[in-house]
Parts: C-alpha cells; structure tokens; sequence
C-alpha cells in the first residue's frame, strides 16, 4: 500500500503576521569541481604561455645598429664612399648607420673614389646596442706590377710564358715575386728575356736597350739637297739611291752602312747609319754646305758694288807712286749663333747632325740658312728652316703637337 505524503509543517507565526515558507537548499552535487580549481588551471596556462615566450626571446637573437665613420689619412673628410656589410652596398655616406642588423658577427668594407679600397674586417653586434666602427682608408696603392715600354713597332710582351699584347703595357695586379719577362715579335730586333722581381705596392719599369737585326733608316731631304748624288757605302759596295727624296731604307745590322751625298760646289755629306741605342727606325737629314773653295771663288768673281754718285771718288794713284790707294776691303764677319728650344722637350737634328735635346743654346754657326728637325717620340717631327746672320744670334723654336 503506497504510504501517504506526510503533512506539511506548518512554522510557527507570530501573532499578527503570516507564515513566511521556509528556505530550502539546492541539493549539492557529489561530482562537481570547487570554482578554485579553475583559477588554479587558468594561471598555470598563463604562465606556460610566459615561459615559451621567454624561451624564443632569449633563444633568438636581437637586433643591433654599426655605426660606420670613414676618413681619410690624417682625418680627412672622404666623398663618394660605399660602405659593404656582409657584401651589400648599405650606405653612400659616411657616418653610415646601418639599423636592423641581426645580433652576431658582420663583415664591413669600405670603397672610396681616389682610396685604395679596405679589406673585409669583422665587427661583433650586440642586440639593442649601436657599435661604432671607425675606418681610416690608405693612400691608394700605384699596383704591383711592371711597366714595360719600348718605342719599337711591332713588339709584344710575354710574362710567365703568356702572351699579354703589345709594348708599351702596365701590368699592377701581379703577385710578389720573381717573373719572367720576354719582349719579342718583331723582326727588327732580336728576342729580349730577363727575370724582374716585383715588390708589393710597387710598379717596376722594365725598358731595356734592345739589339737591332734590321733597321729602317728615313732620308729625308736638306738644305741644298736637291740634285745631289747619294750613295749607300759600306766598305767597297756603293750603291746609288736613284729615288727622289724622302726615302726609307731596310738596313741589316751585319754591315756598316755610311750615306754619302755629294754635289758639285757642296761640301760632302757623310753619316753612318747606326742603331747601337736599341732604336730601329731613324730619320737622316741631307744637308749640304757651300763649299769653301766655291765660296772663294765667287767672290773673287764678284762685280764690285758701285758707290754712290754723291760719294766722293779717290784718286788713283800711279803705279809705284806715293799716293794712298783704295783701301783694302773689310775683313769678312764671324760665325752666328743659334738657340733651339721646344715645348715639350724633343730631340734635334741640326743640318743632318743630332745635337741631343732641347734647349739647344750658344750654337756657333756658319752664316746662312740652316735646317732644324725637331723629334718627339709621341707627337711626331717638325722642321724648321732658320737663317742665322754674320754675328748675330737666332732661334728655331717649335711647340708641340
């Protein structure tokens, strides 16, 4: 039999006021967590979070910032600088600040217009901190290496056993050291080797006086070279040059060659050809002087100059009488003088004869014309044509080019 619901009970009032139902209680569950447990669960997930944030940030590196400043021997402000970190331009400008740069090691170097350039260096960044660098560039280095010239055509130079182009050549990148050095592709002269010890930071100037096989020898015509006969002499070989002036000759080395001009009323030229100073072309000057009987000779034939109406004429004398004669003509005037210069410094030939290089001064010579052949081994030659009166002075005098 199902047992009757028990009765309600019924709370105690006092007199005058309602009964107030009494508070019941939620039943608690046996399974449920205290709300302490979820604080306790929600810190230990904010510190997780804290601790792997801590770990990437010491694990990782910072950034730091190189501040770069560039001068020049004795503290001199440089332009047009290139500052390379780890090999990439990062600035144009000196003090160079260069930001963002990974904590660690770096490599900088700097290139500058007129300097010779630095070698990488390594300079250590620290994150959050700026690292000053302070660089002071060299004089630049002329290179290392030599310079080799000749002014021979057609020569070529050899170094090491390879062939670097023709003469002249400026080799400056070369190693320290001994090397090998052989000039040669020209049949005018015979094969030059030699061994030149390079220094570091130093160009070394190789110019050695070559042997001539075969030359080349230029005639050129003179002063009163029209008309006269010239002869190739060597010991009883003559052979006559029948072409006009100017003529170029190939002249072996295994004889002595002599140039002989001759003209009827001219003294005789003579010149040897030689190229014992390693040059294989050069250039001969014809000149011919009056001969000094000629000279005698046509004076004595000479009109005497008749003096002026207004002049009074002397009596002549008698023969054997004590009256004055005519007075004896006046003695003939000196030699001049010549002055030879030229702009740059050149080489000169005066009247078929090397006088050596300009200034030529104090030059005693004979009245007349005479001519001047100014050389230049870059801007080529000039000739002059100067007359120089019985003790006075003249100057022949060319600029180049």
């Amino acid at each position: 039999m199902p047992t009757p619901a028990p009765a309600p009970m019924r709370t105690a009032t006092s007199p005058g006021r309602l009964a107030t139902p009494a508070m019941t209680s939620t039943p608690t569950d046996p399974f449920a967590r205290p709300q302490t447990g979820k604080v306790k669960w929600a810190a230990v997930a904010a510190a997780a979070v804290l601790i792997v944030i801590a770990f990437v940030f010491v694990m990782m590196p910072g950034t730091g910032t190189l501040v770069v400043s560039v001068a020049g021997p004795g503290n001199k402000s440089v332009e047009k600088v290139k500052v390379f970190i780890d090999e990439h331009e990062v600035c144009s400008l000196s003090p160079c600040i260069a930001g963002d740069l990974k904590a660690g090691t770096h490599i900088v170097k700097v290139v500058a217009e007129g300097y010779g350039s630095t070698a990488g260096k390594a300079y250590s960044v620290e994150s959050g901190t700026e690292t000053p660098v302070n660089i002071t560039l060299a004089a630049p280095s002329p290179g290392t290496g030599i310079l080799v010239k000749h002014d021979g055509s057609g020569l070529k130079l050899w170094v090491d056993g390879k062939e670097i182009g023709p003469l002249p050549q400026e080799l400056k990148e070369m190693s320290p050291g001994s090397h090998d050095v052989k000039i040669g592709g020209s049949d005018r002269y015979e094969e030059h080797k030699e061994s030149v010890n390079v220094e570091i930071d130093k160009i070394i100037t190789v110019e050695p006086k070559l042997k001539v096989i075969k030359g080349e020898a230029t005639l050129e015509p003179g002063e009163n070279a029209e008309g006269a006969k010239i002869l190739l002499v060597s010991g009883k070989e003559r052979r006559p040059l029948n072409k006009e002036l100017p003529v170029r000759l190939e002249v072996g080395t295994d004889k002595r060659y002599k140039i002989v001009a001759t003209k009827e009323g001219y003294e005789t030229y003579e010149n040897f050809i030689e190229f014992d100073d390693g040059k294989a072309e050069k250039t001969f000057i014809i000149s011919l002087k009056e001969s000094s009987d000629a000279a005698s000779s046509a004076e004595e034939t000479e009109p005497e100059t008749p003096t002026r109406s207004t002049m009074p004429t002397a009596p002549v004398a008698p023969r054997g009488g004590g009256g004055g004669g005519a007075a004896a003509p006046a003695a003939a005037a000196g030699k001049g003088t010549l002055n030879i210069n030229s702009i740059p410094v050149s080489k000169v030939i005066l009247d078929g004869v090397p006088k050596g290089t300009t200034p030529v001064i104090g030059v005693k010579v004979a009245p007349g014309t005479h001519t001047v052949v100014f050389m230049h081994p870059e801007h080529g030659r000039k000739v002059r044509a100067v007359t120089v009166q019985p003790g006075k002075t003249a100057t022949a005098a060319v600029r180049f080019p």
